[in-house]
């Protein structure tokens, strides 16, 4: 498995205003909003090509406190990556989400460290 990025993860319960103050003060711009149930996921990119992911939970049974969440890792991949994660002691949190492009996941240590293992498909195929 290779790890191309990583990237923090901010949860928010109001995801607008939290885009609002990172484009408007701080200079990102939206890159992408996946469209993922559950979840408003907003991943946001500065001049350098730096990236922040926002994510606002409507899991019934998430709870999350505002702030950071964890780390984003993009890996060439998923399984291998999973498999690593797990091996040192993280847990998949719900299943997979899956599409044409990608494959993404959450895995938590203790319910106190949570990466998103994600995997860009057509990238990849490049």
């Amino acid at each position: 498995m290779k790890v191309k990025d990583f990237y923090p993860i901010i949860y928010t319960e109001d995801i607008e205003a939290e885009i609002k103050r990172y484009t408007e003060f701080f200079g990102f711009t939206v890159k992408h909003r996946p469209d993922i149930e559950y979840l408003e996921y907003v991943v946001l990119e500065n001049e350098h090509g730096r990236r922040i992911d926002l994510v606002c939970s409507h899991f019934p049974a998430d709870s999350f406190s505002e702030g950071f969440l964890g780390m984003r890792a993009n890996v060439d991949n998923y399984d291998e990556a999973v498999e690593w994660f797990k091996s040192e002691g993280y847990e998949l949190v719900g299943t997979a989400h899956e599409t044409k492009s990608s494959i993404t996941a959450l895995l938590s240590k203790n319910n106190k460290s949570y990466v998103v293992v994600f995997q860009h498909k057509k990238a990849d195929k490049a």
